[in-house]
């Protein structure tokens, strides 16, 4: 039985969105996958998780004494934050105070989200190497599509965009978030460690367009369904 717990220590940064998308991949490997909102009833919910071959724990939305027990629980304890100063700073500062009550570093891990670029990712990657955290080369980018798919009750995994739905994949799927770990530190990827070119390494293409700028978007839409994931529109 493995926990796996999403904690933020401010809303809006993709936590309840990572956690369904884990849940809905773990499901379709034939995983029995508890997925819960902590919140309110975070007790009942640890009591349950032993019947589950994964429980996935979406905590709550703010730094509380729930999160601390939370990730004293849990065998992996997965952060999203964006990009902004105003998330980094504060997301580092809730890991420091889960170390510093004795929650093991090697099982806290960032992962970054709402992002605009894969560029925006590796500057963050870069800054988060100064801290003494695990962050995962993977990250999801803000896109209108996952937000269309996520109202229609669907996880981001499901999108009908191929290539946005493949991202989305390789970051649940990945050996930092995606398989239950015996030990937390064994599925996480050290920052000094990750790939050069985060999530594509050795197949990333750049390719150059030039266009109208009214049809950018449905370019940019053709490139990620071959895999070509670095774009300039001239």
């Amino acid at each position: 039985m493995t926990i796996i717990a999403f904690i933020s220590q401010k809303g809006g940064v993709g936590k309840s969105t990572l956690a369904r998308a884990l849940a809905v991949e773990a499901s379709k490997q034939k995983i029995q996958v508890l997925l819960a909102d902590c919140d309110p009833q975070q007790a009942t919910t640890l009591r349950e998780a032993p019947k589950y071959d994964l429980t996935i724990i979406d905590g709550p939305a703010r730094t509380s004494h729930a999160t601390l027990e939370i990730a004293q629980k849990a065998d992996l304890v997965i952060q999203p934050t964006g990009a902004s100063r105003d998330d980094l700073i504060p997301a580092v500062k809730e890991f420091n105070a889960l170390t510093k009550a004795g929650v093991s570093k090697k099982k806290l891990l960032f992962v970054l989200t709402r992002l605009s670029t894969p560029a925006e990712a590796k500057a963050v990657q870069e800054y988060l190497t100064t801290t003494c955290y695990a962050c995962s080369p993977f990250f999801v980018l803000e896109k209108a599509s996952y937000k269309q798919t996520q109202n229609e009750g669907k996880s981001i995994t499901e999108t009908k965009y191929l290539g946005l739905a493949q991202q989305a994949k390789e970051l649940v799927n990945s050996k930092s978030l995606g398989e239950a770990p015996q030990e937390a530190s064994q599925n996480i990827q050290a920052p000094e460690l990750a790939p050069k070119d985060n999530r594509f390494t050795g197949r990333t293409k750049r390719i150059a367009f030039t266009c109208r700028p009214e049809f950018a978007e449905e370019l940019r839409k053709m490139a990620f369904e071959g895999n070509c994931y670095q774009i300039e529109i001239l």
